[in-house]
């Protein structure tokens, strides 16, 4: 695995669960390397934070953006190393549960240092000017999952 590789998790809580039925996705999560066995990820009910990969171990997969320079690597971790101990945004869960329940968007604004997980990530890839979803603004793990940039690994 390299740095800012993504592992998307597939979850086991009912909240998991939940996220992976409403979104029609295998993922509720997702985190990224930012050094070796050690992952950054917002998670709710704490702040954004690090994690160790092993925590993941036998339910998550590994994907990465393969042509992705290492000034582009660096500017992904510095990003993420700097959203640490922000708040988890509850609103953009909503958010998304509107958006795929119903299938409308509504205005939203996300708070300054509030982030879900996978927003952290897609804003730390389009800070090194990697647009991973073009066109959504919010992505969930499932859009990530999807994007043409990245190509699945194997799995953890």
């Amino acid at each position: 695995m390299k740095l800012a590789d993504l592992i998307f998790v597939r979850g086991t809580s009912f909240l998991d669960r939940s996220i992976e039925d409403i979104t029609s996705s295998s993922y509720s999560h997702v985190a990224g390397i930012v050094k070796e066995n050690e992952l950054i990820e917002a998670q709710g009910f704490r702040k954004t934070g690090y994690q160790a990969l092993d925590f993941y171990s036998s339910h998550a997969d590994v994907y990465r953006c393969e042509n992705m320079s290492d000034f582009q690597r660096d500017k992904i971790l510095q990003y993420v190393t700097n959203e640490v101990g922000s708040r988890y945004d509850y609103l953009l869960i909503g958010w998304e549960a509107i958006r795929y329940l119903l299938h409308t968007m509504i205005p939203y604004r996300e708070p300054p240092q509030a982030r879900i997980c996978s927003t952290l990530w897609a804003d730390a890839y389009k800070s090194a000017g990697i647009d991973l979803c073009p066109g959504i603004k919010y992505p969930t793990p499932r859009d990530l999952a999807e994007s043409k940039l990245l190509k699945k690994i194997g799995n953890y």
